[in-house]
């Protein structure tokens, strides 16, 4: 059956090729036009692949773009708005080479608990359970603390996302504004997010925006009815999560699953596109997981 497949930023332009490479052996790379065609009930190649990419990186503009412009590749991307225009970070782009136990530390003291009651935890996954606006108290805490300053813009600029549009290559969709996990949020800033992501992103392009993205991506710990509904009043016709299934007439067309690729060499690739329907929901179920994680940390957490 068809599939999609999702990657985030890329830092080895020759690692993206050779997936691309590999992808290419077994599958059709086929443009989100086939896609529609298959949930409109027409026969497409069962081999077909689409590929996603999520955020905005500055890499999908230097290294993703002319690969696929290249090869004559074409692929759907989910950005914010909201980074774009200010030429700013993520949450998570802005701590993710901060030291962990300086982190538990900023960590602990904003939540005001022992750090001990953190030690079996990964700093990023405790703060995957909390909302943006403690995130950004602990990045804040952080910076003052070890005198650490506020990143460069990882990020695309208007300029590239509008050249990204017109190139033909790329689909382009919304992705929230600040990247939070939308589970944690209030009912307001869940539909602000959502809803100003998409009004702005349609603004930027002189479009409608008919597709959008969960950030993380997990149903049921990232995001959940609520936000379905949100998209259903945005008028939002397709939205992708993260799950290790192929395609299937039957999918919820506003939770269209995803397999993620971020690493690896060609054998295991390959291993990973064969048996991952199979092999990666046996894992979450059997094995320890970020889901887990996540789940046991508020717990623990009583987050």
């Amino acid at each position: 059956m068809p599939k999609i497949i999702n990657f985030h930023d890329i830092y080895d332009p020759q690692w993206f090729r050779d997936t691309i490479e590999v992808i290419s052996e077994s599958y059709e790379i086929v443009p989100f036009s086939t896609i529609k065609d298959f949930y409109n009930g027409k026969k497409i190649n069962p081999k077909a692949v689409h590929l996603t990419v999520d955020d905005g990186h500055i890499s999908t503009y230097t290294i993703i773009y002319p690969i696929l412009k290249e090869l004559g590749l074409t692929a759907s991307i989910f950005v914010s708005p909201k980074i774009i225009k200010e030429q700013t970070n993520f949450w998570y782009a802005e701590c993710d080479d901060y030291e962990d136990e300086k982190l538990k530390e900023c960590i602990a003291d904003v939540l005001n608990i022992p750090k001990e009651k953190l030690a079996n935890f990964y700093p990023i996954s405790v703060m995957k359970t909390l909302s943006l606006a403690t995130n950004w108290e602990i990045i804040k805490t952080y910076q003052n603390k070890f005198n650490i300053s506020t990143k460069s813009c990882q990020y695309i600029s208007v300029e590239q996302l509008l050249e990204l549009e017109h190139s033909g290559v790329f689909t382009i969709g919304a992705h929230t504004m600040n990247h939070p996990i939308l589970a944690n949020e209030s009912n307001i800033i869940s539909e602000n997010e959502i809803k100003d992501s998409i009004n702005e992103l349609s603004e930027l392009l002189g479009r409608n925006v008919e597709s959008f993205a969960y950030p993380n991506g997990s149903k049921g710990l990232d995001f959940g009815k609520r936000e379905i509904d949100i998209l259903k009043q945005c008028n939002i016709d397709y939205a992708f999560s993260f799950e290790f299934k192929n395609l299937n007439l039957s999918d919820n067309l506003l939770t269209i699953p995803r397999y993620g690729l971020y690493h690896g060499d060609k054998n295991f690739i390959r291993k990973k596109l064969k048996f991952g329907a199979i092999w990666e929901p046996f894992k979450k179920v059997v094995f320890n997981n970020e889901d887990k994680h996540r789940k046991l940390i508020k717990k623990s957490l009583s987050v």
